[in-house]
């Protein structure tokens, strides 16, 4: 008679929410790793560690069978199934993951010295404080980004401008990711090393120096903002405008990207080639 009973029991839990808290580790050192993407593959579900490395996410009992991955730039990615996690997140609360050689692939391209390069600015320019947008949403790991159609293989990447209408957090920091394209898509990471930007200011411009980075485009790409720390309450907008490159977005770390509308933000890439 018990068995039936407990049987509806396990059901009832597992058809319950629920909230895993963990922490990543660099698998080496044992130290924290901050800024970790965690998400469910292309379900718009997921969050970005602290600088702790700490993290919490809720999981619905519809993804038990889809892959939770944890990835970040110079480690080895880890996923799993939602529902193995579980059982392994139950017992250790360690997510621990290996740092990862990069492995580099054909010429490396070096800028001439003695060749004129031409100059161009990729995406918006603009700075209106009248006609403005945000973030998609405050969840951590959303990213808001625009494709860079190159002129000429290779592209040096050279800065990255970003114009804020309204900024009431005080100090705020973004990721900045440069992604591949497939079908039109952003794809993957490209950069081998993270690239922070870092401002307090109520309202203005931000330009990030890209040159010491050394970053080198052979073709079409996509630029990101990506929110990685939950500030509390507090207001974000970056000027907008109707011409420029059209705006990417993706929810959440792992989520999937979408093409928002008509409008661009103040957003560009200053490139020689």
């Amino acid at each position: 008679m018990n068995a039936p009973i407990l049987f509806f029991l396990l059901l009832a839990y597992n058809l319950q929410a629920q909230f895993i808290t963990a922490k990543v580790l660099d698998a080496e050192t044992r130290q924290p790793l901050p800024f970790v993407n965690i998400g469910v593959l292309n379900k718009n579900l997921g969050t970005v560690s602290d600088k702790y490395g700490d993290f919490l996410l809720e999981l619905n009992p519809e993804f038990l069978l889809d892959t939770i991955r944890f990835s970040m730039i110079g480690f080895g990615k880890k996923d799993f199934v939602v529902q193995d996690y579980l059982a392994q997140e139950k017992a250790e609360n360690i997510i621990l993951l290996k740092e990862e050689a990069l492995l580099l692939e054909g010429v490396t391209v070096v800028r001439k010295k003695n060749k004129k390069y031409k100059r161009k600015i990729l995406g918006n320019k603009t700075e209106s404080k009248t006609l403005v947008g945000g973030f998609t949403s405050n969840d951590l790991g959303n990213e808001i980004g625009f494709i860079c159609r190159i002129r000429k293989s290779p592209t040096f990447v050279e800065a990255f401008n970003l114009s804020i209408a309204k900024n009431t957090y005080g100090s705020v920091r973004f990721r900045l990711n440069f992604y591949s394209l497939k079908q039109g898509i952003p794809n993957e990471n490209l950069l081998d090393e993270t690239i922070m930007i870092e401002t307090d200011i109520e309202s203005g411009s931000v330009s990030l120096d890209l040159k010491p980075y050394d970053i080198v485009m052979e073709d079409d790409f996509l630029i990101s903002i990506e929110w990685i720390e939950d500030l509390g309450s507090g207001e974000l907008l970056f000027s907008a405008g109707f011409f420029g490159s059209n705006l990417y977005a993706r929810a959440t770390s792992q989520g999937t990207w979408t093409q928002m509308g008509v409008a661009a933000y103040g957003m560009n890439v200053e490139v020689v080639y």
